[in-house]
């Protein structure tokens, strides 16, 4: 089976390879430091902290670690850029940030073979962010970043749309202010856009993965009392609607609520609890429209099993509220399970998982769809990004190991079925993948997910993915029913 028709330009792939060589090269810029500063450095390099690549902020790094170190004779070219005083006493500093992305994709099938023009087809992105980061004193922080999404050569439905291409926007620009409450206390406001992102983030989280990721404007308080983190939050979403300069939030989606984690010190385990509210202007689920006022309660704990090697997660949440005039019921809930094998020199670990999510009865009536909210779909129920957590069952079990240092393997299985056979069949998006009143069949379908990451320096990484998705009976009855194949591999720099 050939994943590359002749039909499509070698200048695609030409182009991902030119762009991986391209940071792949970046990784070598701290080789021009004068060979007497590599030799003078002592065996002790400064404790930097770990980059917060992926669904993580840039602006949780604390590099006030550098304070006081002698920058120009560190083996890292980009420390100089890192921390940079302002003043004599150095309580004014600036560091900068960025990361540079090339991911190649090809989809065999799109959409199970009703994708248009194309329905297989190769195509690059390109990504960019830059960061800068303002101190003054421990009390006040001005941060900012932005962001830049290309997409080339993309003729699968939809073409080149803003979820692909935001050539010049603003990812955040908020400005803390920390107010010291004792040795175990702390209250820090942030005022401005931001990105969010809460527990697991099967919620609400940036969503990294993806050419855009999502952010908001608003204003939050996080509250510090011991190991204890409480923050309340009001934002409204900023979609991304315009391609070429700055997109703008709208009050016609609202996010609010208020979210806590800390340790159960009564049990060795951890906890999140939380509200979220979603005030939308218009929604749509399942024939039934209208304002949507959205309530979600729920909770999550997290942990190891003594010294078995066993380690759990489970999570839940209810909703309730009004979608124009009729009343929301609606729920989710995961577990997992998970299993360290004592094989030290493969870490292995083995997990088996249940998911669900509720769907709705009927058409036209009471809402009994969950609400996936604002997620990081991608980590979650494939990488294929077909399935969302909305009207769904799925038992799933993986594996990951690391056969040699840096290189992480994985594998995945997931299988799905319709929670409500009335109810549609919805995407990473929200949005619907296929109805679902033409037929009763419940099972969609089969997804394996193969993923291999390897960390060649602290800044550059590379991965690479394959995943298929196998269709099921609910699939077959309601349209183009072909497997689907996504075979995707990208460079990431980030300084």
């Amino acid at each position: 089976m050939a994943f590359f028709s002749p039909a499509q330009p070698v200048r695609r792939l030409c182009l991902a390879v030119v762009g991986a060589v391209a940071l792949q090269s970046l990784s070598l810029v701290h080789g021009v430091l004068p060979a007497s500063a590599q030799v003078s450095q002592a065996s002790s390099e400064p404790n930097r902290p770990a980059y917060q690549i992926g669904s993580a902020g840039r602006f949780n790094e604390d590099w006030s670690v550098l304070r006081g170190v002698d920058l120009g004779a560190t083996d890292d070219f980009w420390d100089r850029l890192k921390f940079i005083p302002l003043a004599p006493d150095q309580s004014v500093w600036l560091s900068f940030g960025g990361q540079a992305r090339e991911r190649g994709e090809y989809f065999r099938q799109f959409l199970f073979g009703s994708s248009q023009p194309e329905q297989s087809d190769a195509y690059l992105l390109s990504r960019f962010r830059l960061s800068t980061d303002l101190h003054v004193t421990p009390y006040f922080r001005v941060f900012a970043e932005g962001k830049s999404a290309f997409a080339l050569d993309r003729d699968l439905v939809g073409g080149r749309t803003t979820a692909f291409v935001d050539e010049f926007d603003l990812l955040n620009a908020f400005a803390d202010i920390m107010i010291p409450l004792g040795e175990q206390a702390s209250a820090t406001s942030r005022g401005g856009r931001q990105e969010l992102m809460f527990g697991s983030q099967r919620l609400v989280g940036p969503g990294d993965f993806t050419q855009v990721p999502r952010t908001f404007d608003g204003s939050t308080a996080s509250l510090r009392i011991a190991d204890w983190t409480i923050t309340p939050f009001w934002t409204e979403a900023v979609p991304i609607v315009h391609k070429y300069r700055f997109n703008e939030s709208t009050s016609d989606q609202k996010l609010f609520g208020i979210f806590s984690t800390g340790p159960l010190h009564l049990l060795p385990v951890n906890l999140d609890l939380y509200w979220l509210d979603a005030d939308n202007a218009t929604a749509a689920f399942n024939g039934t429209t209208g304002r949507e006022r959205r309530h979600t309660l729920g909770g999550r704990t997290w942990g190891k099993i003594g010294s078995t090697g066993l380690d759990f997660e489970v999570e839940g949440a209810a909703q309730f509220g009004t979608v124009g005039g009729k009343d929301i019921a609606a729920s989710m809930a995961t577990a997992n399970l998970g299993y360290a094998l004592p094989v030290a020199r493969l870490s292995p670990r083995i997990y088996l998982e249940f998911d669900y999510a509720s769907g709705d009865k009927r058409p036209g009536g009471g809402v009994g769809t969950f609400n996936q909210l604002y997620p990081n779909g991608h980590s979650y129920l494939g990488y294929i990004d077909y399935i969302g957590r909305q009207n769904i069952i799925s038992p799933s079990a993986g594996l990951t190991m690391t056969p040699i240092h840096n290189l992480t393997l994985s594998l995945q299985q997931y299988f799905f079925w319709r929670a409500s056979d009335r109810d549609a069949v919805y995407n990473k998006a929200g949005g619907v993948l296929r109805p679902g009143i033409v037929t009763t069949a419940r099972y969609v379908g089969a997804e394996v997910d193969l993923l291999a990451t390897y960390n060649f320096t602290r800044h550059l990484l590379g991965y690479a993915g394959y995943s298929h998705f196998s269709t099921g009976e609910f699939i077959r009855k309601t349209g183009p029913d072909k497997n689907s194949d996504f075979l995707y591999a990208a460079m990431q720099y980030t300084f």
